[in-house]
């Protein structure tokens, strides 16, 4: 029975269409549809399995170095959320918990119970939310640079809402995607070029309108869906990695005297139980910018 269900879970799952491709991507990338919209995921390896989530603006294409990294000693599983990569991008509400009913659904669709949810940025958010929503689905959080832990007062979400909007996506200048790219690091390399020529690529698809309506949804998802107050009934182990050279968290606007360690510590107070670490010479995609550190911190913590 087990041999017939995973039979039928690969016919459901087919190969991404190399119209739809994207530069940059692993090359073992499928797609599947859950309540009726089309995700794009990778799926390889055995084991105790982990579910890569990406963070806002990006794809599962960010975690090809941990995949490759981990698919000899677990299953690991990365998707692109909708409204994100090569997933459908149509009517996408963009809220936290919206996001996690959708990894809810790939998690039933492959045939797995509980995970090890890894997730940067926006993707800590929903990894966060899948723990109090779904608590059995989650076995343990690695969380980088996780939104959802830094405070914002009503009047601070509102003018963060105001100012995302799909048409400053549509309108972004190639230079601006530039500047933008290289914040998500504490030192610029041409290493990470592949990112500003992947988002560039995006551009040029009929989605890219769908996409950036889904990235403003997002940002209110992340606002609207705060989760600060309830991070005490997490009971799961977590890890929680900051970049001491993160430049997104915390907002630099809005929050100019506050420093990531100050959001690192937030995070202490919210979960007692997690191990918290500050990386230095790191920023907010520290995955990319210290890929050793970042697998040692993961391989120690699945193996506890």
């Amino acid at each position: 029975m087990a041999f017939l269900i995973s039979l039928l879970l690969l016919m459901s799952a087919t190969s991404a269409a190399a119209q739809d491709a994207l530069p940059h991507y692993p090359d073992d990338v499928q797609t599947t549809t859950v309540d009726g919209r089309e995700i794009a995921f990778v799926d390889r390896g055995e084991g105790a399995p982990l579910l890569f989530v990406h963070g806002l603006g990006s794809n599962l294409s960010l975690w090809r170095e941990a995949l490759d990294a981990f698919d000899d000693s677990h299953r690991v599983l990365a998707l692109d959320l909708p409204g994100y990569g090569l997933s459908g991008k149509a009517d996408v509400p963009g809220t936290m918990s919206f996001f996690a009913e959708v990894v809810t659904g790939v998690l039933d669709e492959r045939g797995l119970d509980a995970v090890t949810v890894v997730g940067v940025s926006m993707g800590g958010q929903v990894g966060l939310t899948l723990a109090l929503e779904a608590p059995e689905r989650v076995r343990r959080l690695a969380l980088v640079s996780p939104a959802g832990i830094e405070p914002f007062s009503p009047k601070e979400a509102a003018a963060l809402k105001q100012a995302t909007t799909a048409e400053g996506i549509l309108n972004t200048t190639d230079e601006q995607v530039r500047q933008n790219t290289a914040l998500n690091f504490a030192e610029w390399s041409d290493r990470y070029a592949w990112i500003i020529e992947q988002r560039l690529a995006l551009s040029e698809r009929d989605d890219f309108a769908a996409y950036a309506k889904a990235n403003a949804r997002s940002v209110a998802g992340m606002l609207e869906g705060d989760v600060r107050d309830r991070l005490g009934e997490i009971d799961v182990p977590a890890l929680v990695l900051f970049g001491a050279g993160d430049r997104l968290i915390p907002n630099p606007y809005l929050h100019p005297d506050m420093t990531t360690t100050d959001v690192a510590d937030r995070a202490r107070e919210a979960l007692p139980e997690a191990t918290v670490r500050v990386v230095e010479k790191a920023g907010h995609l520290l995955m990319l910018e210290r890929p050793e550190g970042f697998r040692q911190e993961l391989h120690a913590f699945v193996a506890e």
